[in-house]
């Protein structure tokens, strides 16, 4: 399997230069999308702005990346990319520390937002401009539960769940307070800090789901 891998990936050819033009294309068009929702938010963007923006036509848009819509999609799909969430989920599956584990999701949850908070703020604005576009902010909560119910399988193989907490009421409790609405709710109404919210979820997650003798965090602060 490993040698056919290696003679799939030696066969496979480079990216042309109108495909490498292209994809050069694709992201300046998202990167001005990205800056005008971010500055006067997703009703007051229109194409033509972002067009303008990104120095193309309006045509180009559509062609390289769609509608609208499409653009918040694409947007949305960067998240995981920006924030590089893979690399914390890795350590999920190495780690024999409960403690580390439970406090994984906050620190994905603090790197989304520190990173993409941008973008987050645009598709919850874009989707109560567009009821339609209700189904990005979906996606990404599946996305969000799905990696929240990795760890909670994890904790449940390292034994460290609480006494009559499963697998599902774990998954449910993490991704509740790992959510990233709930991180800019602890910003934009009680004025925490990123170090601040991401200590409160580690530390709520870790006194939810954890053991009674696995040691707990008993205060937000670092």
């Amino acid at each position: 399997m490993v040698k056919q891998n290696l003679q799939s990936s030696s066969t496979q050819t480079a990216p042309t230069r109108r495909e490498r033009q292209a994809e050069q294309t694709r992201k300046e068009i998202l990167n001005a999308a990205r800056r005008l929702f971010a500055a006067e938010g997703y009703a007051a963007t229109s194409v033509k702005d972002i067009a303008s923006e990104a120095g193309v036509s309006v045509q180009t848009v559509y062609d390289s990346v769609g509608s609208k819509s499409d653009l918040v999609r694409r947007l949305n799909d960067l998240i995981d990319v920006e924030a590089r969430v893979g690399e914390i989920a890795m350590r999920m599956a190495t780690s024999t520390d409960p403690r580390e584990v439970a406090r994984l999701p906050a620190m994905i949850t603090r790197r989304i937002v520190e990173r993409c908070e941008d973008i987050l703020r645009g598709s919850l604005d874009a989707a109560r401009a567009e009821h339609e576009l209700s189904h990005v902010l979906e996606e990404g909560g599946r996305r969000h539960r799905a990696g929240t119910r990795s760890f909670a399988e994890r904790l449940a193989a390292l034994d460290a769940l609480a006494e009559g907490v499963d697998v599902e009421q774990a998954a449910v409790t993490i991704a509740a307070l790992a959510d990233f609405r709930v991180a800019l709710l602890l910003i934009d109404d009680h004025g925490l800090d990123l170090d601040a919210v991401e200590n409160w979820m580690a530390t709520m997650t870790a006194r939810a789901v954890l053991r009674r003798d696995e040691p707990n965090h008993d205060s937000i602060a670092t």
